[in-house]
């Protein structure tokens, strides 16, 4: 069987757009979920039970559901609310959805990578620091 690169090539057009498609979603989900999953592993190593517990429940909820399901719901979910809400239709778009969808997931696993790494930081490591003259945002 031999493969024919005449059926492939008018369709590469639309595969690069498909791929810039892709890119732009995964840059924008991925930033989005590094600043939304920091936030968040701040939350679970605070000595507050409502803000680590809030935190907590969030990942547990994301980290257990599938991605696929996670967009579905924002792409069907989000305008229902927002017009439950506002009181109009507002339409939010399939891009926009599936960055959110992407942000929201990403943020769950980015807080336990930042809340491992934090926790991670021996007592002999921060007591060097504080020696040092460092505060704790330094230390960091």
């Amino acid at each position: 069987m031999e493969m024919d690169f005449s059926e492939i090539i008018p369709a590469l057009p639309a595969l690069w757009e498909g791929m810039v498609m892709t890119l732009k979603l995964m840059v924008m989900g991925v930033i989005g979920g590094i600043v939304l999953g920091t936030i968040l592993a701040l939350m679970r190593l605070s000595s507050s039970k409502l803000l680590s517990n809030v935190a907590g429940a969030y990942v547990n909820y994301f980290r257990s559901i599938p991605l696929l399901l996670v967009i579905t719901w924002f792409y069907l979910a989000v305008p229902f609310v927002l017009r439950w809400i506002t009181g109009e239709d507002t339409p939010v778009g399939a891009f926009t959805s599936c960055v959110v969808a992407f942000m929201m997931f990403e943020a769950a696993y980015f807080c336990e990578i930042v809340r491992a790494g934090v926790q991670s930081i021996s007592k002999g490591q921060m007591g060097a620091a504080q020696a040092l003259g460092m505060n704790y945002a330094q230390t960091m």
